[in-house]
């Protein structure tokens, strides 16, 4: 009997592989690496998709007629029709809260390499200088600031209680789907709406999902409502962010700087205007990329797949209303 099989469509941990080769045959076919054509070749055979940044369209899913689900490896899915996968009996899932701990230290990590300008200082030091530069050197402070929080899902939560406890920060957070009582019981000061929140913090870190609500969320109006020595921190989604108007803010100094770990494009092309200012901190998507989170992130994803071929619920089923009718088609 054969067994069935898992295209993993970009590199994961192999502890993840190792859940599944008892029990599946593994194709590790890499978006990005793999042509176009060759990846959909390949989901035409498979049972179940691993995925992290390939596209999964509605054109891509109506190939793949054996496709039981697809599994995120990670928490957001704005590269998946969720929607066309529902109405085909495709399950979808992602690893929940496998990754926020890694993404949320990022998140910290970006606001003090922003706030003590660590690229710049380095850069000086290398040179040769530095030390003859350190008396005109002031620099901002986590320590007792005003972190404000736009989304308060895992990784926010992650990230105020890193904040709060760490450095005795004030926490305020924005968003609409979380009450004021779960936000106070985290400490946090829930915002009125997102200009009170971008008028009173000296930090700025963006945790939500890219919708269409969400999509530029972040733009020229917003900027200008920050306290110009604020920075602006985003560990989510480029598209959260217009990078039109952040090039702007920053170059004319309307805010004091950012620290980017996602783009609109990715990768972003070579010219991208954000890459020659002095005041922003650049990473490429490595939000999530710590060993223990890479290893539960893949780890989850595979015993979703398995989960889906032995006929049970993933843990972490984003379309759960696919369950009665998607055993059906496959019947059929």
């Amino acid at each position: 009997m054969s067994r069935p099989i898992v295209v993993v469509s970009s590199p994961i941990n192999e502890a993840g592989v190792q859940v599944l080769r008892p029990n599946c045959e593994v194709r590790e076919v890499h978006y990005g690496v793999a042509t176009p054509a060759e990846l959909t070749e390949a989901l035409r055979d498979a049972d179940a998709v691993i995925t992290r940044s390939l596209p999964v369209t509605a054109a891509l899913l109506q190939e793949c007629k054996r496709l039981q689900i697809i599994a995120k490896h990670g928490a957001g899915v704005d590269t998946i029709d969720v929607a066309t996968a529902s109405q085909l009996g495709i399950f979808v899932s992602n690893t929940g809260d496998a990754n926020a701990l890694g993404v949320a230290e990022h998140a910290v990590t970006l606001m003090l390499a922003t706030l003590r300008r660590i690229p710049e200082i380095h850069g000086l030091v290398a040179a040769g200088g530095g030390f003859a530069e350190r008396e005109r050197m002031v620099f901002g402070d986590l320590y007792e600031a005003t972190v404000g929080l736009v989304g308060f899902g895992n990784i926010g939560r992650y990230t105020a209680r890193m904040c709060r406890d760490g450095f005795r920060a004030r926490i305020v957070a924005y968003d609409p789907s979380v009450s004021e009582a779960d936000m106070q019981a985290e400490e946090a000061e829930k915002a009125p709406s997102l200009a009170a929140l971008l008028g009173q913090a000296d930090i700025v870190s963006l945790h939500l999902p890219l919708t269409p609500k969400t999509h530029h969320i972040i733009g020229a109006e917003q900027f200008a409502a920050m306290q110009p020595h604020a920075i602006i921190v985003n560990t989510s989604r480029g598209a959260i962010i217009d990078e039109a108007a952040l090039h702007q803010a920053l170059a004319a100094r309307r805010i004091g700087g950012a620290g980017i770990d996602v783009f609109e494009q990715e990768p972003p092309s070579a010219d991208n205007p954000l890459f020659k200012l002095s005041n922003i901190v650049l990473s490429p998507h490595i939000g999530g990329a710590t060993l223990a989170a890479r290893r539960r992130t893949a780890t989850r994803a595979a015993q979703a797949v398995l989960a889906v071929l032995a006929g049970r619920r993933p843990e972490f089923l984003l379309n759960p209303e696919v369950m009665g009718w998607a055993r059906a088609r496959l019947a059929a």
